[in-house]
């Protein structure tokens, strides 16, 4: 009996020992997806966890996150940091918000694409998370670009789900992304509804004589255009009746917009190579910040390998779908490509004098689409093309490694120095992006007299409104410790009270706005000491003006002997004023 119960208890221990490596494999399995993106996100944002605000030309380092006022698309991003504002600082939840984008961008590529183990997930991720189109979008401070962006994958992985299985519970899913990405960014919005439509196409393409799937996927697409347009109806409905910001926004859009927000081409490749290279961001030629090519010098070879390697996936999809397990691949690759091809045609744009009139005729059409003056942001689709196919190209050259190498010890090598050599690839033609982009942007702190100022603002129980000068929409402050330090003005989210800062782009060809309170002080601005200053901001119910010694503070210097402009504190970096006319 004592042997036989040994024989069970050890018996009983094996099954729990296997038990719990199982359990510990599964584990590390699931955490891998997290594990790799965590670490690309640290690679790229590490350095930005140090003390200081982050800050880029249209990211101004906020300190304070408002509850939405209006009815806009990003109302509900908004809330959300808003809300997290509550709890946190400015400087920890701008950090979370852009650190939160790069880790959503790559885990949602990583699990997006639709076949494969971890090294061609891996690739499809660094794919999509390190490239130029990334980059330029930090450099230039477009978070909410680059949230939007990282939505993207989820769009077509829901999407594909939905052709696969067309199903109320993938419809809401599909719905429930759409809704996402809007509030994130409305142009990354309609990009999806093109990504979207594209892939509907490629299925419709490859399976247009099953009349009882098309019914069904019919009626799927319909409930989630239904539920995805009512949970959005709170800015469709305003941007439709022309009221709203985004309204306003869109109807002051023309022809100079599209000019200088217009796809750049490469100095001596061209137009095209720049569109596919995921280059052309209109903000490369501002000169503000280092283009990506100064970082990988031979960046048209890698690309030419990159695109080798998605003509390859592209193939081997459409041709030997079953041995790679990729459920309707061929519906997947067409859509794709078309999504590509019409991608790369709407980021040409205006560039090119025969695509020119393709944009002017959906202008006119669809005028909502004259919010997409900034064509560069169609190479985010591009770039999830680009992180869906290449995977299946990976897979497909390591099948050929492997059957091409019989001998053991040839194989046993030659398979890592491929995965690793592909690995590499991706990693080089986006390093720019490594280590806090080189440097190029660095954790910096507002000076102690802007704190001073805000302190003596908040203590007023009546403070009325406050003017910030220098009067740009962008300056250079000498406090940012970027390579580039020309930043939007940052005052409205600096200081607790009301603020009115300078929404000027001066551009050439671009209008400045027509908003009675930026109106009012730009005609003060231009008219310099001649100007009513005290009675005119009375009149607009500013009580305060607050001078930073920034940029060209010195043609302000006038102020201290204006009438009814009372200088009631200078704190070495800002000098703060009291309108005595104010009531």
């Amino acid at each position: 009996m004592d042997a036989e119960l040994s024989t069970l208890l050890a018996e009983r221990r094996s099954d729990w020992n296997l038990r719990i490596r199982t359990m510990a494999t599964d584990w590390r399995i699931r955490a891998l997806p997290g594990v790799w993106t965590g670490f690309l996100t640290l690679l790229v944002a590490g350095p930005w966890l140090l003390p200081g605000y982050i800050f880029g030309t249209d990211f101004a380092g906020p300190r304070h996150f408002a509850f939405p006022d209006s009815p806009a698309s990003y109302a509900g991003l908004q809330l959300a940091l808003a809300l997290t504002g509550l709890a946190l600082s400015g400087e920890v939840v701008g950090k979370m918000l852009i650190l939160a984008s790069l880790f959503a961008a790559g885990l949602l590529a990583y699990r997006a694409i639709p076949a494969g183990g971890f090294v061609p997930r891996a690739v499809g991720s660094l794919v999509y998370m390190v490239n130029p189109f990334v980059y330029d979008r930090l450099a230039y401070g477009q978070v909410g670009v680059l949230a939007g962006y990282a939505v993207l994958p989820w769009i077509a992985s829901s999407i594909r789900g939905l052709l696969l299985e067309p199903t109320a519970k993938r419809a809401l899913a599909a719905a429930a992304a759409f809704v996402v990405v809007g509030i994130l960014d409305v142009h990354m919005a309609l990009i999806a509804v093109i990504l979207a439509a594209s892939l509907v196409l490629g299925n419709l393409l490859t399976r247009a004589r099953d009349l009882r799937y098309l019914a069904q996927l019919g009626r799927t697409l319909v409930l989630t255009g239904i539920v995805a347009l009512g949970a959005s109806a709170y800015w469709i409905v305003p941007l439709v009746l022309g009221v709203g910001t985004e309204a306003h926004t869109l109807a002051r859009i023309g022809e100079g917009d599209l000019s200088a927000f217009s796809t750049a081409s490469d100095p001596g490749l061209g137009l095209l190579p720049n569109v596919l290279g995921l280059y052309g961001f209109w903000g490369e030629t501002t000169e503000r910040f280092a283009s990506m090519k100064e970082f990988v010098p031979m960046w048209p070879l890698v690309l030419g390998a990159l695109l080798l390697l998605s003509t390859v996936g592209a193939v081997a999809a459409w041709r030997r779908a079953d041995s790679l397990h990729l459920e309707s691949a061929r519906s997947w690759v067409l859509g794709l490509i078309v999504a590509g091809i019409v991608a790369a045609v709407l980021e040409i744009g205006v560039s090119d004098p025969h695509i020119a009139p393709l944009v002017g005729w959906l202008d006119s059409v669809f005028p909502p689409y004259r919010g997409m003056r900034d064509a560069g942001k169609w190479a985010a689709v591009l770039a999830l093309v680009y992180s869906q196919l290449i995977p299946i190209g990976v897979m497909e050259t390591v099948g050929w490694t492997r059957a091409g190498l019989k001998d053991g010890l040839h194989r046993k090598y030659a398979e890592p120095l491929l995965i690793a050599l592909i690995l590499t690839l991706p990693l080089y033609y986006g390093n720019g992006l490594l280590y806090g982009m080189h440097g190029q942007i660095q954790p910096s702190s507002y000076p102690a007299g802007w704190y001073t100022a805000d302190r003596t603002l908040v203590a007023d129980s009546r403070p009325g409104r406050t003017v910030f000068l220098p009067w740009h929409g962008y300056l250079v402050l000498s406090f940012v410790r970027n390579a580039n330090n020309v930043v939007a003005s940052p005052a409205p989210l600096f200081f607790s009270v009301p603020v009115v800062a300078s929404q000027d782009l001066e551009i050439p060809g671009i209008s400045p706005p027509n908003d009675p309170d930026e109106v009012t002080v730009s005609h003060l601005v231009t008219a310099g000491a001649q100007g009513n200053w005290a009675q005119e901001l009375a009149a607009r119910d500013f009580k305060y003006v607050l001078l930073a010694r920034e940029a060209d503070w010195t043609n302000y210097v006038y102020l201290d002997s204006q009438l009814g402009l009372l200088r009631v504190g200078d704190f070495g970096s800002i000098v703060l004023y009291r309108n005595l006319l104010w009531h």
